[in-house]
């Protein structure tokens, strides 16, 4: 469907009506009516129903794995359990403090101890107050089962770690391996971290003894396993004893497997700051946008989405018939994954092949036509969002324009001539600065495979264009559409052989976004070495570039590494899309501003 990508996932049906929009470069409409969300005369309790995508929410245990890890998991899994630290203050991407368990990090000894202390009143839905048992519980989990933790890169959280005292039950300290940034720390460190129900959750069945199973790193494995079993059981989610030991706002009182539909329903027992207005959220799930388009039509949806397919066609039937609709733009980067470790990578580990790529992308055709205005230019891995401290100057502007002479001339440039066909085929080989480079023979034509999801018509559009240009380069790219979890199956690092024979990849909408477990966009789990989602990446000066991000304060540093990485072209930047374009019915309130990273924000809501 087409209403978001994801950091893996995204939601789309194909049409052939967006390509053709495209490659014929037609006009476009920009932005959206937007309306009050004031809270001011809603009445509290009531129910909303709220869109997903079709089979979205399928894992609930609160560690991201690699399979699972899309802010549409979190959006639930949050409102169930608490994270230490919430990310997201409405538009600003920070950490929202107001409504975080812990207070603010206190740092001490050159920036090598982090003391935090948890803010009294939270308990668990059993009475319990949440106490640091739970914050070692978590540690001790995630230590032990590190690798199988989506979020994990090696050296960093929670390697950088020498131990944690907990002193007492409000207060733990824990010791780093150096001196690292304040900011660093606190926004992507502190921010995995998620006290755990130790109560419930530390045994190995359902019928043994609980408490200290995860104790060695032995039983925590076992504990793991036995957590991950359980929350492959998609069947016991709204029964199992394990899922309504909760702290969060929200109870799960649910959920079919089959259809992903979920029913949020407010805790009563809920002791924090965020106390829902709404008695009750149910998110719906579609097979197809056409489904979920009649369902708003129905009036059965409170707050939907328009594809962008639909977008120009029904943006004003909606509004003149008491909706808003309103773009959800992301703190999101968009980007091709090029693939460093498979059968294309003596191709694609080619910088100047990579520059040649990168000036076939035409992402102010793509904004203006197939995205309708509602796009951001992508240059680099850190979001170009109006008035981020995190953008550099550099990357606000496009160092590989639109241009398929500078394609054509860096391919030639470098050994590459046109067959009869127009292909271009390697007439140097060699590592010479003119030459094709290592591992591309004498005679091998330029001929890429672009892995993609086939069910958008946007996407299907932007490929195609990409496409035609690199075509008129001397560059052949033949398409293999999949389904999305046929796509994001083969994400991350490839063996060598089959099935990973793809060069680039490419999911709809967004690929990365801030916020799901960190706001300070220094790169450590896309680009550093070990990464999952860069396709491979690895450069020692780009590991280098990152790790001074985590030691320094401030944002050079932080510019230093995104302004390297943009010119390394290290994966393919491509128009970030608007998270969904949301069409909400204006009973509801308390919905805007859109959460700058994903996160619908249920208990603010309220009904007039």
């Amino acid at each position: 469907m087409e209403k978001s990508g994801s950091r893996r996932l995204a939601k789309l049906l194909s049409t052939a009506s967006a390509a053709a929009l495209l490659l014929s470069a037609c006009g476009s409409a920009s932005s959206t009516a937007s309306s009050s969300s004031s809270a001011s005369g809603a009445a509290s309790g009531g129910s909303v129903t709220y869109a997903f995508g079709p089979n979205y929410f399928k894992w609930i245990l609160p560690i991201p794995n690699e399979v699972s890890w899309t802010q549409y998991q979190q959006a639930v899994e949050y409102s169930l359990w608490a994270p230490l630290y919430e990310t997201g203050a409405g538009s600003s991407p920070t950490v929202n403090e107001a409504v975080s368990i812990a207070e603010p990090p206190v740092f001490s000894n050159n920036n090598t101890t982090v003391t935090v202390k948890l803010k009294p009143g939270w308990t668990w839905s059993n009475g319990q107050p949440v106490t640091t048992n739970d914050v070692k519980f978590f540690f001790q989990l995630f230590d032990a089962n590190k690798t199988s933790v989506a979020s994990y890169v090696p050296g960093n959280f929670p390697d950088n770690i020498t131990s944690v005292d907990y002193p007492n039950s409000s207060e733990f300290v824990i010791h780093l391996n150096g001196s690292y940034s304040q900011q660093w720390v606190a926004d992507n460190e502190l921010t995995n971290i998620i006290p755990l129900p130790t109560y419930e959750w530390d045994r190995t069945s359902m019928t043994g003894p609980v408490g200290n199973n995860a104790a060695t790193p032995a039983g925590a494995k076992a504990v793991f396993n036995f957590l991950t079993k359980q929350s492959e059981t998609l069947s016991t989610y709204s029964t199992n004893p394990l899922w309504k030991a909760i702290d969060g706002a929200w109870s799960m009182t649910a959920y079919d497997p089959t259809t992903s539909r979920v029913v949020l329903t407010a805790n009563p027992k809920y002791t924090g700051p965020q106390k829902p207005h709404l008695h009750q959220v149910i998110i719906q799930s579609f097979a197809s946008d056409a489904a979920e388009v009649d369902a708003l039509r129905s009036g059965t949806l409170d707050y939907g989405f328009l594809p962008y397919s639909e977008y120009l066609g029904l943006k004003g039937y909606f509004q003149s018939n008491g909706y808003t609709v309103a773009p959800w733009i992301p703190d999101f980067v968009e980007w091709g994954v090029v693939n460093y470790t498979g059968p294309y990578a003596a191709l694609d580990s080619q910088l100047y092949i990579r520059q040649a790529l990168q000036h076939l992308i035409n992402q102010p055709l793509y904004i203006k036509t197939v995205l309708h205005g509602i796009g951001v230019q992508t240059y680099g891995p850190v979001p170009n969002s109006p008035g981020s401290p995190f953008i550099s100057p550099q990357e606000k502007t496009d160092p590989y324009p639109y241009s398929v002479s500078s394609a054509r001339q860096l391919l030639t440039s470098h050994g590459w001539q046109p067959n009869s066909s127009g292909v271009m085929t390697c007439q140097s080989p060699g590592t010479g600065a003119s030459q094709c480079g290592q591992g591309i023979s004498a005679g091998q034509q330029l001929v890429l495979s672009l892995l993609y999801v086939n069910t958008s018509p946007t996407l299907t559009a932007e490929v195609q264009a990409f496409q035609t240009a690199a075509q008129s380069a001397g560059i052949s790219i033949t398409f293999n559409p999949q389904s999305t979890t046929s796509v994001y199956t083969l994400g991350g690092l490839c063996p060598t052989s089959a099935p990973c024979n793809w060069a680039i990849k490419l999911f709809p909408n967004w690929l990365w976004n801030y916020g799901d477990l960190g706001t300070f966009p220094s790169g450590g789990q896309e680009w550093a070495t070990g990464n999952y989602w860069g396709g491979g990446y690895s450069s020692p000066t780009a590991d280098a570039l990152i790790k001074a991000t985590h030691t320094q304060s401030g944002t050079a540093a932080l510019f230093t590494y995104e302004n390297y990485i943009s010119k390394q072209v290290a994966a393919l930047w491509f128009p970030t899309w608007a998270t969904q374009i949301s069409v909400v019915k204006n009973t509801l309130k308390g919905w805007q501003p859109q959460q700058v990273f994903g996160f619908p924000n249920w208990s603010n809501w309220t009904v007039s």
